[in-house]
């Protein structure tokens, strides 16, 4: 007694699909018909749910049209298990990467809500724990396009190696170019919410800080520097060590580049 047989639209509504899909899958021999009246008109049999469940399935876990040709072809439990093994490592992989994402996004949203609530021009202490920063060398010059190749560089590496935590970009100025007082970048940095053994690691002490935001533009940051230092001077204050810029508002939510806004930090004695 054979099976019975139902038309595309019927089968479609059965697989909860389109007449396209099945088209589809016709013309990519993936799903063939049961049978083709002389007509044209498609028939499925409701053994052909089975395969199209199949092929729904397959899609969820990530596998291509192209994939899932290749292996209904050549289906047996160990390729099936096999390639759920394979699918469920790469699954894993884009659950940490979203992951990473969500807290980079909850990050800049948390430094953005706060530049809304910051006194300008005005310095601020506080006691801060250890930091931990990806860091790239500066430019031997101050000229454009060896900041732009230092910034790429270091903006390359943190991608390779998954390093995020916000979508702002800071700089490092050392104790030296505090000295010398030209206030040249010693680093591009990246900040990082865990210690990780990495060449490029920079660990940013505990200790008193004072803290100014400021508004302007990256090429205000050498004078704001300059009067940071001057401020804390004669507030009695030493500076130890390097100076800390990090971008709260910047290319990413201002249109005009002379309005951003900026941190810079010290430790002080």
């Amino acid at each position: 007694m054979g099976q019975k047989l139902f038309t595309s639209g019927e089968f479609a509504k059965f697989c909860n699909t389109t007449k396209d899909t099945l088209f589809h899958y016709d013309d990519i021999n993936l799903l063939k018909p049961a049978k083709i009246a002389p007509n044209g008109y498609r028939y499925y049999s409701a053994n052909q749910a089975f395969l199209f469940d199949m092929i729904f399935l397959l899609k969820e876990v990530g596998l291509s049209l192209e994939e899932i040709k290749i292996y209904m072809d050549n289906r047996d439990a160990k390729t099936f298990l096999s390639m759920l093994k394979e699918k469920d490592k790469k699954i894993h992989q884009e659950i940490e990467r979203l992951k990473r994402l969500r807290s980079l996004l909850k990050n800049t949203m948390n430094i953005t809500l706060d530049s809304f609530n910051v006194e300008i021009d005005k310095i601020t202490f506080t006691h801060k724990e250890e930091e931990y920063f990806i860091v790239t060398e500066g430019p031997k010059t101050p000229d454009d396009k060896a900041v732009f190749s230092a910034i790429s560089q270091h903006v390359n590496y943190c991608n390779k190696h998954n390093f995020y935590y916000t979508f702002s970009l800071g700089e490092i100025i050392s104790a030296e170019h505090i000295q010398d007082k030209t206030f040249q970048t010693t680093y591009f940095c990246t900040k990082i919410n865990r210690k990780v053994n990495n060449k490029q690691l920079l660990i940013k002490p505990a200790g008193l800080y004072a803290i100014k935001y400021i508004r302007g533009s990256y090429d205000d940051l050498i004078k704001a520097y300059a009067q940071f230092v001057e401020e804390l001077h004669n507030m009695n204050y030493n500076v130890i060590g390097a100076l800390y810029e990090e971008d709260m508002l910047n290319y990413l939510s201002e249109t005009d580049f002379n309005y951003y806004l900026m941190r810079i930090e010290a430790r002080i004695l």
